[in-house]
């Protein structure tokens, strides 16, 4: 019965942490070779990330949750991180707000532009 328990409440919070992103869309700026607006559109387990002035595609990339942890990797896209280069990223929402904080990145380009990022949720 314990375990029963257990294994509910580990599942309810993993479902949890994962409903704070699964179909959001957030705007924030990143520091690309100019200070480029973008849109991050989570689905269920992708995250695709957009030009916000012409929706134009910059990275698709597939991403878990685990309680306050994102970890993404690169599907495709125009960065150059390779795509077996994982990253994980310590996530806050706060009001209508998405924090990011490093915690460990393969791909020294792409932590140099998502740490420490803030980002607005879009209607």
């Amino acid at each position: 019965m314990k375990k029963t328990l257990l294994f509910i409440f580990v599942s309810f919070a993993f479902i949890s942490a994962h409903a704070q992103l699964a179909n959001t869309k957030w705007k924030g700026t990143l520091q690309l070779d100019n200070p480029t607006d973008v849109i991050f559109d989570f689905s269920m387990d992708s995250l695709k990330v957009s030009a916000a002035a012409d929706n134009g595609g910059i990275e698709t990339m597939k991403y878990t949750v685990k309680d306050t942890v994102l970890t993404i990797q690169k599907v495709y896209g125009q960065s150059d991180c390779d795509s077996s280069a994982v990253a994980r990223y310590r996530f806050e929402i706060k009001d209508d707000d998405l924090y990011l904080t490093l915690m460990g990145d393969d791909c020294d380009d792409r932590a140099e532009v998502l740490d420490n990022t803030k980002w607005m949720k879009m209607p």
